[in-house]
């Protein structure tokens, strides 16, 4: 976790009884029933403990003996009781939680099973001073329950629950159980949440948001990239367990490249620039290769650190070499177009996107440990030369 990143804090919503999954979940919750050899519950915990989060606050009531001992020893993890789970939607869950939180904090669901990129994703710096509806793609027929609309820039223009498609609904998207509040809107949604709790537990937390928004500025994000499972009633979560979740490649190798070769697809933040330099500065190591196409030189990932190389003078930079067709690519920016067709074209033109418009899904997971000793680099550099 970066030092940019203001997400410090989760929180996790566990109290419910899903009477929907009653004969998988009699003696214990069902976000305790196994996933690969591993709790659902306790396997979203260790991806949000891999981002470096300080805080998970885990709401809890139908068993709340059980997952309280689960985590007892946990200094990271503080679970607290909804002894109303049962006549509570999920609003009197969030407000307890919401006690236990300061600033920004990524809001999940217990049942979410989840490849690891997309929590290192809804937990990143991405998303920095915004608060995000994270959504899986456009809302169909098959669904219900929440769903969003935004405009050609990403910002939430409108927020419903529903209990079936209509045709007036196709341009929402449908939201996915996560979200992240920033520290600009944190305090007025505690004090939302609170109001209306007080008035009936039969309702979301959502109402406190949707009926708000004119208060509480917003951006939708699109996960469906990533692989994102939740269920509700067993023949979901059997289908579930015939799945593989997050299938990565082996280790990539990592060459020594040119930097004099290398381009930006897009622009990056001094601020990050700065801090990046001075950590590996202090450490003298450089940890992490930067993913470029091989037929191009342009930079998939690494903006920063292409521009840290710079700085310190480096003729080579630790990089993973890939054919960028078979890339999956995405924005975050609604008002911009990619793929990788049309980023090599606006960058041949020397037109380069917009600082975080660019996405991309590897298929293999990018090293944060190389090791690499700077002298090393230098010496490399020195016998290039």
């Amino acid at each position: 976790m970066n030092n940019l990143n203001e997400v410090k804090q989760v929180i996790i919503l566990a109290a419910g009884r899903s009477r929907r999954m009653e004969r998988l979940s009699k003696k214990e919750p069902k976000c305790l029933l196994p996933y690969k050899g591993e709790r659902v519950l306790e396997r979203l915990v260790r991806q949000i403990k891999d981002c470096g989060i300080e805080k998970i606050v885990i709401t809890t009531g139908y068993r709340a003996d059980i997952i309280k001992k689960i985590f007892a020893e946990d200094k990271i993890v503080e679970t607290i009781e909804n002894t109303l789970y049962e006549e509570d939607v999920n609003i009197y869950s969030m407000s307890l939680a919401l006690s236990k939180v300061e600033g920004s904090c990524v809001i999940f669901e217990a049942d979410a099973i989840m490849e690891d990129d997309l929590v290192k994703y809804v937990l990143g710096s991405d998303f920095e001073n915004k608060s995000v509806w994270f959504t899986r793609g456009k809302f169909n027929e098959a669904q219900y329950g929440g769903i969003l609309k935004s405009d050609k820039y990403g910002n939430v223009t409108d927020i419903k629950i529903v209990s079936a498609f209509q045709n007036r609904f196709k341009s929402y998207e449908k939201l996915s159980g996560i979200m992240r509040i920033s520290s600009s809107e944190i305090e007025l949604f505690k004090a939302l949440v609170n109001k209306y709790a007080r008035t009936t537990l039969k309702q979301y937390f959502l109402n406190a948001w949707m009926e708000n928004l004119k208060l509480l500025p917003c951006i939708s994000a699109d996960i469906s990239p990533f692989e994102f499972f939740t269920f509700n009633k067993p023949e979901e979560y059997y289908q579930v367990q015939g799945k593989e979740i997050g299938v990565i490649q082996g280790t990539p190798e990592i060459s020594l490249i040119p930097i004099k070769n290398l381009l930006h697809i897009e622009n990056y933040s001094e601020d990050r620039v700065t801090i990046l330099l001075d950590k590996i500065k202090n450490e003298m190591k450089w940890q992490v290769p930067i993913i470029v196409d091989q037929k191009t030189g342009l930079v998939l990932d690494g903006q920063h650190r292409l521009e840290v190389a710079k700085i310190l003078k480096l003729k080579v930079i630790p990089a993973i070499l890939v054919n960028y067709d078979d890339i999956q690519t995405w924005t975050l920016r609604k008002e911009e177009k990619v793929s990788p067709m049309l980023v090599r074209k606006r960058i041949k033109k020397g037109d380069i996107y917009p600082y975080k418009t660019v996405k991309h899904k590897f298929n293999f997971k990018i090293p944060n440990e190389l090791d690499m000793q700077l002298k090393d680099l230098e010496s490399e550099i020195n016998d290039r030369n």
